[in-house]
């Protein structure tokens, strides 16, 4: 049964069907989300990655 639409990742407005997003700003939105979602992501590795080392040394 094919999709007649979908709804904003964002907002939970009616959009296209081939879209995530209802516009430009709910996609500049998502964007910064997904950045901001990265950057603490590797800080949370890095921050394991140094109390493992932390670890190791003291042993």
């Amino acid at each position: 049964m094919p999709e007649d639409h979908r709804h904003c990742k964002v907002c939970g407005k009616v959009c296209d069907p081939g879209e995530e997003t209802c516009s430009k700003a709910c996609r500049a939105k998502r964007q910064q989300s997904i950045e901001t979602r990265r950057t603490l992501t590797y800080v949370i590795y890095a921050v394991i990655a140094l109390l493992l080392i932390l670890l190791v040394v003291r042993l």
